[in-house]
């Protein structure tokens, strides 16, 4: 993708390896970008038979409690971007986001290829596409923890700039490579768990910024946001296990001691996620 000099820093656990041994995570000495050195054979059939979830596609219910949270901070970021605009939620999963999009958006159109997650939010109501090729021009798309699951990144940044209206931008949210879990505490266990068989590549801010640029985009502005409170991090070291904003509630839930904490990883670019708005 950049000029690119692989090496292996990992062996892939099997534990989030979808049964596949012997993956090796892999950095590039040149400009840091993480990548697995292989995935799964079909991503499509893979995506749209539910195999990212194991057991199957849990009921949307359950799916759209978990993601709550982030489907409302997202849209009361993005509230003012699309009110009476035109929204497209490329890989929208349950529909949380499209459900409070729909508010202030003129149109809010979905693309996923789970075919459980797919019929049911038809069946509500909303359209939602199998493929962005049957989808038409928007003001706003929206990659919420999907563009490092695409194996072509750089052509599907281009795909989804040709789907664009004038003036219109693109918003990718990934998680951040440089995640203080990994780079500055250095959890065994995390990166077991983060470095998943669905994550082809891992960016940092850098990376990504490369990335927009090899696919001829302009950046408008980007951002790290922490999703994760202090809790859960003293959770996975203390642990080894996720969760812990949910057993530890008495520390998740204290607003001001996790505004500065995810203040101060922001500043030091290690928060645990990135997002990115991009334009043609």
């Amino acid at each position: 993708m950049f000029s690119l000099r692989f090496e292996r820093i990992k062996i892939y656990p099997n534990n989030r390896s979808g049964g596949v041994e012997g993956i090796s995570v892999l950095r590039c000495s040149n400009c840091g970008l993480v990548r697995l050195s292989e995935t799964v054979d079909d991503p499509d059939k893979f995506y749209a038979e539910g195999n990212m979830y194991d057991g199957g596609t849990p009921p949307i219910e359950v799916l759209r409690r978990e993601s709550f949270e982030d489907d409302r901070r997202r849209y009361l970021f993005m509230r003012p971007m699309i009110v009476n605009k035109s929204v497209l939620d490329f890989g929208c999963g349950d529909g949380g986001f499209l459900k409070f999009a729909k508010e202030s958006a003129d149109i809010a159109d979905g693309v996923e290829l789970n075919e459980v997650n797919r019929k049911a939010l038809n069946d509500e109501g909303l359209n939602i596409y199998k493929s962005i090729d049957e989808a038409g021009s928007y003001d706003v798309i929206t990659l919420f923890h999907v563009l490092e699951h695409l194996p072509n990144p750089v052509e599907m940044l281009q795909l989804f700039a040709g789907h664009l209206k004038k003036n219109g931008q693109i918003i990718i949210e990934v998680p951040n490579a440089d995640d203080a879990l990994l780079s500055l505490y250095g959890s065994e266990a995390f990166a077991d768990f983060t470095y998943w068989i669905c994550h082809i590549y891992l960016y940092n801010t850098q990376t990504l910024k490369m990335l927009v640029a090899k696919a001829g985009l302009k950046i408008n502005f980007v951002k790290q946001i922490q999703r994760y409170p202090l809790a859960n991090h003293l959770y996975w070291l203390s642990k080894n296990l996720p969760g812990g904003h949910a057993k530890w509630a008495f520390m998740a839930d204290d607003k001001e001691l996790n505004e500065r904490y995810a203040a101060c990883l922001s500043n030091l670019g290690m928060a645990d996620t990135i997002l990115m708005s991009v334009s043609v």
